[in-house]
C-alpha cells in the first residue's frame, strides 16, 4: 500500500521519513495516514507535522515524573493552549499586514506574494 501512495504523492515518502524519525519505534503507516495531509503538503503546508511535534512534545512533558518535578518547582505548563495562542497571534499579524498592503499603490503587484504569506 505505501509504495502506491509514494508513487502518487512524491511528498509522502519524505513526509513518512520525517514522521518515522519523529515517532521512532511507535511509527506505523496507519498512524502516518491519520496525521498526513497530502493536499497541504503539495502546497507547501506542513502544519500536520507541526501538530504532531506539538502533540509528541506535550506527551513527553506530561509524564507523571516531569509534572511532579515541575509542580515542585512551581512551573506550570499548558503547551497546547500556548501554541493555539501563538497561531492566533500570527494569523492576526498576517491579516494586519494584508490590510496595510491593500492601501498601497502597488497592491495588485504584491497580491500574489501576500496570498502566499497567508497560507
Amino acid at each position: 500500500m505505501d509504495n502506491r501512495l509514494f508513487k502518487i504523492d512524491p511528498y509522502a515518502g519524505v513526509s513518512y521519513g520525517l514522521y518515522s524519525s519523529l515517532k521512532g519505534e511507535d511509527a506505523s503507516f496507519e498512524d502516518f495516514l491519520l496525521h498526513y495531509d497530502s493536499t497541504g503538503a503539495s502546497e507547501g503546508d506542513n502544519s500536520w507535522l507541526n501538530k504532531l511535534i506539538t502533540e509528541n512534545t506535550a506527551n513527553a512533558l506530561s509524564s507523571p515524573e516531569v509534572l511532579e518535578a515541575m509542580n515542585t518547582l512551581g512551573v506550570g505548563l499548558d503547551l497546547t493552549s500556548s501554541m493555539d495562542y501563538f497561531d492566533t497571534q500570527v494569523y492576526a499579524a498576517k491579516v494586519q499586514l494584508m490590510q496595510a498592503y491593500s492601501k498601497r499603490d502597488d497592491y495588485e503587484e504584491m497580491k500574489p506574494l501576500l496570498e502566499q504569506l497567508m497560507r
